[in-house]
């Protein structure tokens, strides 16, 4: 949605909705430039900040959010209640989240790939719809499979740390994503990190930059990010943009970078992005457009 990118699915019968979160280290609502100028998100924001939003209205102003939910529509229509943990729901759970795996396959759902490898390879492909139109769905599968990997627990270290040495960009990008989500327990990566982050592709080393700056590596991930700020590749400035935001006061001594990128970029959302990490980071309320 406009400078912010997130990855939902979700899958529903008659009573059930599943909900399946790919990048559930992101919360619900991400600031965007042009909502937050509104009233409701005016509202949301001074209410909350009072701490006066109601129990289940401050769901939405989470920090994170689990990687599944599951609602039973008859009894919860608002989806309150997320019953993906409780045991009783299992079967259900299962059986929507199987469909929606099933669904990826068969619909060659390109929401998997980042946006700076969706642009490379329509290029070459001369849709985006044509990027796996083709492939092998044992491709598509693959890449589904280490996406699910990365938002799963600790125990997915090690298969995460070997989609590194993928031929797919797109795996490889997952694995790198995955190991930053589980950056607790990663440290022993950082090797397959380092070399990560000289990737032939922008979301690869992006996302490898990403997991260093979690392992609190920022003398490994800076030097990258500054470089893919000024690089040619727009959505992958964007990309950088966002892990920089994400990274708080690590990212700080790349300030004048992105007030660089305040003017004369590709995109607007490159400096919507930036323009927000410089506010926070300095204490400052400029608008841009």
């Amino acid at each position: 949605m406009d400078e912010r990118y997130d990855i939902i699915r979700a899958v529903r019968d008659k009573q059930f909705r599943y909900i399946r979160n790919y990048e559930p280290f992101k919360p619900y609502y991400q600031y965007m430039n042009t909502p937050e100028k509104g009233a409701t998100m005016k509202e949301l924001r001074r209410v909350f900040a009072e701490g006066n939003l109601s129990e289940a209205a401050a769901l939405f102003m989470a920090d994170h959010k689990p990687a599944e939910e599951l609602y039973d529509l008859e009894s919860d229509p608002h989806e309150i209640n997320n019953l993906a943990a409780d045991e009783s729901y299992q079967e259900t759970l299962e059986r929507m989240r199987d469909v929606h795996l099933d669904w990826v396959v068969q619909t060659r759902d390109i929401g998997l790939i980042p946006e700076s490898e969706i642009q490379r390879r329509e290029k070459a492909d001369g849709a985006r719809y044509n990027i796996l139109l083709n492939a092998d769905p044992q491709l598509i599968e693959r890449i589904r499979n280490v996406a699910s990997l990365a938002i799963g627990g600790t125990e997915n270290l090690a298969q995460l740390v070997a989609a590194l040495d993928d031929e797919e960009s797109v795996v490889r990008y997952w694995g790198a994503i995955g190991i930053g989500n589980l950056s607790e327990v990663a440290s022993s990566a950082k090797p397959k990190l380092i070399s990560a982050i000289q990737d032939e592709a922008t979301c690869v080393r992006i996302a490898a930059a990403r997991a260093l700056l979690k392992l609190q590596s920022p003398e490994l991930a800076l030097p990258l990010l500054k470089q893919e700020l000024a690089s040619e590749h727009e959505w992958g400035r964007l990309r950088a943009a966002i892990v920089l935001g994400e990274a708080g006061e690590l990212a700080r001594p790349l300030i004048p970078e992105m007030k660089a990128c305040l003017k004369d970029q590709p995109n607007k959302y490159i400096t919507r992005v930036a323009n927000r990490t410089l506010n926070v980071l300095l204490g400052t309320a400029n608008v841009v457009n």
